[in-house]
């Protein structure tokens, strides 16, 4: 009995080193999109201000006044965080340059007569689309970010737009934040098949087998963000103090053991999703919903769309059938939503009988066909205990970024829509 009992001890020593390892890579993932997610908001902020300025350009080209480009400029970058400068250079000579104390050898500097930047100019006139480049050395001096932006007019090469962005505000801005003394974390730039080069952390993250890996697109390139947990696995010592353990009180430590990794399990699935129906919980949703809207951002054709659902007559089957009976509709209407979606959407209960879909890379016309798709499926009786119980759907729905260009307002928008078709139904009703 003693053996078995010490095999049952290491069977589940086992299987809690491999739980632990499972559990440490999907928090080293999660914080990996999040410092994915927070590089992409610092940096989308600067290029939006940076395509405005190249509209401008675009419009004002031959009636430029160098006092309206310095107020333009001014604003911008009173505007922007960790710019260093912007510079806007007819053909492929800077002539106005904002600000331009610190930035005077910029002024007159020709890219074409420049062999370290002038490929990369030309790269991003011949594409006809922003890049962006670095950290590289600035004719000005320091390190830098440079996106660069080449403006057309009438389909010919106009000039370039370049925004400097200064390395080490950038990186601290984005990354101050989520400070964290469980995880190292590298940031290297990779440019076509070239290996990737660090600007960030450690570069040995990027090779260590124990490191989690998470890519960005980025103009003209890629950033690759490497994660590891500075805690050591379990070594040999604390093994070996785990299985004398075992083996003095095993029938105590195996079940000790099993409670520790059956409540850490239910924490884990707590934190993120929603315990009777397995969806993303709002948590989860609005992470989710962030990623969807900075890709979105940066494909302007592109749509996201948002739904928001409330079920009509639900408070009713709670009341006249019992909580039992609501808790088996929303698992059965959870379900018949997650049927009618793509598997790369997200269906999320928002709370209580809400539920939120989020559909990417689609347009108006699919979206009105999905809703009502999920009308049809939703609004089928529900078998539950010799009874067909039926439910409506109050469906409102935001469409990024023709109703709203951030996040939490595309949950508003969507939320107050769902709430007006409700109470209109309700009006209906009662006349």
């Amino acid at each position: 009995m003693f053996f078995v009992l010490v095999f049952a001890v290491e069977a589940l020593l086992g299987s809690h080193s491999a739980e632990m390892e499972a559990a440490r890579k999907i928090e080293a993932l999660s914080f990996a999109g999040n410092l994915r997610a927070l590089a992409e908001r610092e940096l989308n902020a600067v290029l939006f201000l940076s395509n405005g300025l190249a509209g401008y350009l675009t419009v004002s080209h031959n009636r430029l006044d160098a006092a309206e480009i310095r107020q333009i400029q001014a604003e911008l970058y009173r505007s922007s965080r960790n710019v260093r400068n912007f510079a806007i250079a007819e053909g492929n000579v800077i002539r106005y340059v904002y600000p331009l104390a610190g930035n005077e050898k910029a002024l007159g500097f020709d890219y074409s007569r420049n062999e370290a930047q002038w490929p990369g100019v030309k790269r991003a006139i011949d594409d006809r689309r922003g890049t962006l480049l670095g950290p590289v050395r600035l004719v000005q001096g320091g390190m830098g970010l440079i996106y660069r932006y080449p403006v057309f007019v009438k389909d010919k090469y106009w000039g370039m737009l370049s925004t400097v962005i200064d390395v080490d505000g950038f990186l601290r801005s984005a990354f101050d934040a989520v400070a964290n003394q469980r995880y190292e974390f590298a940031v290297a730039a990779r440019e076509g098949k070239g290996p990737p080069e660090v600007f960030w952390g450690n570069p040995a993250l990027l090779r260590s087998p124990e490191s989690t890996i998470l890519d960005a697109d980025i103009p003209n390139g890629k950033w690759v963000f490497a994660v590891r947990q500075k805690e050591a696995p379990l070594g040999k010592l604390r093994e070996l103090s785990w299985r004398l353990f075992g083996w003095l009180i095993a029938v105590l430590g195996g079940l000790a053991m099993y409670l520790l990794l059956k409540s850490r399990v239910e924490l884990a699935q707590m934190a993120l999703f929603d315990t009777l129906t397995g969806l993303p919980n709002r948590r989860l949703l609005e992470d989710r919903l962030h990623q969807a809207v900075s890709r979105h951002a940066r494909r302007p054709t592109s749509r996201c769309g948002l739904l928001f659902i409330d079920l009509d007559k639900f408070k009713a089957i709670n009341d006249n059938f019992g909580h039992k009976a609501g808790d088996a509709v929303l698992q059965t209407v959870a379900h018949r939503i997650r049927e009618e979606v793509r598997a790369g959407d997200t269906v999320a209960r928002w709370g209580g009988d809400e539920l939120v879909v989020v559909v990417e890379e689609t347009d108006t016309d699919k979206i009105a066909q999905l809703v009502v798709r999920l009308r049809q499926s939703i609004t089928e009786p529900i078998e539950f205990e010799g009874l067909a119980l039926e439910v409506g759907a109050s469906v409102g729905v935001a469409v990024f970024p023709d109703d709203a260009t951030s996040a939490m307002k595309l949950l508003k928008v969507a939320d107050q829509r769902m709430y007006d078709e409700k109470q209109d139904e309700e009006t209906a009703q009662d006349s």
